[in-house]
This record gives C-alpha cells, structure tokens and sequence, in this order.
C-alpha cells in the first residue's frame, strides 16, 4: 500500500494518511466482471434506493445538489423553511460490517456464487507499507473494505440500501454523505 495524504492534514501525523491499495491488472479486470453482475442484480431488483447518487451510472454529485437547491428554494418561494440535517460517515468503506453486508446479499437474493465469492473476498486481507525504500512488515486486516477496489462502493451502497424513508423528509444520499431536508 502506498499512503495518500488527506487534504487539510496536518503532514507530520500518521493519522493524517490512508492507504491506497496497488492492485494487480488480472484483479482490477476480475473486479469489473463482479461488478457488472452485482449491478445487474441491483438494477433487476431495485436494491439501492432512487435517493443513493454515489457510484451509480447516470447519477452524479451535480444532480444530487441539484435536488437539494431546488428543495430549498421551493420551500423559500412559498415561505416555508427548509431544515437540514448532513451527514458524513467517517471512514464508512473501512467500518462497513463484513457479516452484514453477506446478509443483505442472502436477504435481495444474490446468486450463491457471488455471495460466495464476495464472502471470501473481503476477510483475510494482508497489507505491507513502503516508506521510501523501507517496506514494513505483513499485517493483517481486521475490518476494513480494499482501498481502491471498484468493488467496494456498490457493495457500500447495498450495504446502507436499508436508509430509512419518510414522504415529509427528502432524503439525499451521495455514497457516505447524506443531506436530510424537511
């Protein structure tokens, strides 16, 4: 793994960094198959919600400030307040709960062999640092998801696809981000 600075950071600390995974050509292109069949399975059942525009083909972060602002100024053209409450999951993709995210494959009915391949793709993960021309030693990873797998968005979105509804709340959610409005 090489670390990639965060923005904003305070250079000199640790904490300041993530990893990014350097991932193997033959990998990537298996990735890419996986993701085509989970999409597929997402769009036949409808299992990420309409409201959900991160890493979703034809929907992107423009959009979804789009419907934001005109919620806004619709409440303002008729006087009306528009309340908001946003949120930013830190560090969701490393957090996301393996176990979890295999019941909600089993629950929307994913074929046996994705969620067997998707199983044991997320567990028993090692990692390696490189500091210049220092490389540390093997450690394991205990919960986080692959930094720089394609895979890994779309499974976050499956994962959070449960985002609780309300007709009076528009609910506006951008991968890890999500703006509530009233």
């Amino acid at each position: 793994m090489i670390p990639k600075m965060r923005r904003h950071q305070d250079r000199k600390l640790p904490s300041s960094y993530r990893p990014i995974s350097l991932l193997s050509n033959i990998g990537k292109l298996y990735e890419k198959l996986l993701l085509k069949r989970i999409n597929e399975h997402c769009n036949s059942q409808n299992i990420i919600p309409s409201e959900q525009f991160g890493f979703r083909e034809r929907y992107s972060c423009t959009h979804q400030l789009l419907r934001v602002t005109n919620k806004i100024v619709g409440g303002f053209n008729v006087k009306h307040y528009t309340g908001g409450v946003f949120l930013d999951a830190r560090k969701a993709f490393d957090r996301m709960w393996h176990q979890g995210l295999v019941v909600r494959l089993i629950t929307y009915k994913f074929p046996d062999y994705l969620i067997l391949i998707l199983r044991n793709f997320l567990p028993d993960r090692k990692f390696q640092v490189r500091v210049n021309h220092t490389l540390s030693s093997v450690g394991n990873i205990q919960a986080r998801t692959p930094q720089g797998s394609s895979l890994i968005p779309t499974l976050y979105n499956i994962f959070n696809s449960t985002f609780p509804q309300n007709n009076k709340i528009l609910n506006c959610l951008f991968a890890d981000d999500s703006a509530n409005l009233t």
